[in-house]
């Protein structure tokens, strides 16, 4: 399956995670299932909840055992660029991650993490874009659950 076919599919499920979704915070969990199974389960998505402090903690975990075990947090300034509504993209040896910031009301709510191996897939501009239009998403029907 090629990049605009895979993304494609992984929005027609996101879609349908929010109808699916009894409330606010299983919509969440059904978003992020979505992208791990969407993803053939060759990606870590973890999702942390922001408080009003501002501090973080993981709600929702996907991926191997082994994987989840070396999860390193990301740093606090991170969370003083989720202002910026944008993704950020970090690479470390085969490792890519992108941190996708959801807000709600001008303020974070979720962080969504999201790693693969660059042997499995390479990430390009076309997915930081599909990061963007999926916060967007989770924003804009997040405030109707």
């Amino acid at each position: 399956m090629n990049k605009s076919d895979l993304l494609d599919e992984l929005r027609l499920e996101v879609g349908r995670a929010y109808d699916y979704a009894l409330n606010h915070e299983d919509f969440i969990g059904r978003v992020s299932r979505a992208i791990f199974d969407g993803a053939m389960k060759n990606i870590v998505v973890i999702v942390y909840k922001a408080d009003a402090e501002g501090q973080v903690s993981p709600v929702h975990l996907y991926g191997t055992k082994e994987s989840l075990g070396k999860e390193c947090m990301f740093g606090l300034g991170f969370s003083g660029m989720c202002g910026m509504k944008s993704s950020v993209f970090l690479k470390e040896g085969k490792k890519q991650t992108i941190l996708m910031p959801v807000t709600n009301k001008n303020r974070l709510s979720y962080i969504f993490s999201l790693r693969i191996s660059t042997d499995l897939y390479a990430i390009t501009d076309q997915d930081l874009l599909f990061t963007e239009e999926l916060a967007n998403f989770i924003e804009a029907k997040g405030k109707l659950l």
